[in-house]
Formats: C-alpha cells, sequence, structure tokens
C-alpha cells in the first residue's frame, strides 16, 4: 500500500513540474515574441497576436492562457493521469521546439 502511495506522491510531483515548466515557457514565448517584433527581427503572422504586441497586450494574453491551460491539464490528471502527462510533455516539447526556433533567429 505504501509504494501506491509513493507511486502516486510522484506522478503528482511530476505533472506539477510539467505544467509549472509549461507555464514558464508559454510567458518565455511571448517575452521572446515581442522582443523580436518589436526590434524588426521577426513578424508574426497571426494578426490577433499582432495587435496584442502593439498594444501592449500580448504577455497578459498569455499568463491568462497559461492559467488556462494549467487549470485544465491538472483537472484532466486528476481523472486521467498517464493521457495528461503524456498530452503537457508533448505540449512542452512544442513549445521548447517554438522557443528554440525564435532563439535561432537572434544568433
Amino acid at each position: 500500500m505504501k509504494a501506491i502511495s509513493e507511486n502516486i506522491h510522484a506522478r503528482g510531483y511530476q505533472i506539477r513540474i510539467l505544467i509549472g515548466s509549461l507555464f514558464a515557457a508559454i510567458i518565455a514565448d511571448g517575452i521572446i515574441t515581442m522582443y523580436l517584433i518589436r526590434t524588426g527581427l521577426a513578424r508574426e503572422g497571426n494578426p490577433f497576436m499582432e495587435y496584442w504586441v502593439a498594444q501592449n497586450q500580448l504577455i497578459f494574453y498569455k499568463v491568462c492562457g497559461g492559467i488556462l491551460v494549467a487549470i485544465c491539464l491538472w483537472s484532466i490528471y486528476r481523472r486521467k493521469p498517464k493521457v495528461s502527462i503524456v498530452f503537457t510533455s508533448i505540449l512542452l516539447t512544442a513549445y521548447v521546439v517554438i522557443i528554440t526556433w525564435n532563439l535561432l533567429i537572434l544568433f
């Protein structure tokens, strides 16, 4: 019984790290995107995001979206832990690729 309890606790820790990392990646993407667009090194293809960058609202929407994603993933985790961990890992990997792509523009 103790082994099952420890496994559940370890998974809870894992999803918290994944969701926190995903949230940080979402915010980092917003900051890097704003910098690249404002310095003229990149152009935003999404008209909504382009407007939000011009109005200094991108970070606000990224934070709100990140919180919404975190709540949804945590809700999924409570019912289907493995699905949530896999899906969060996929999303985090996608954001890491996007951030890396954006950072390569700087170099």
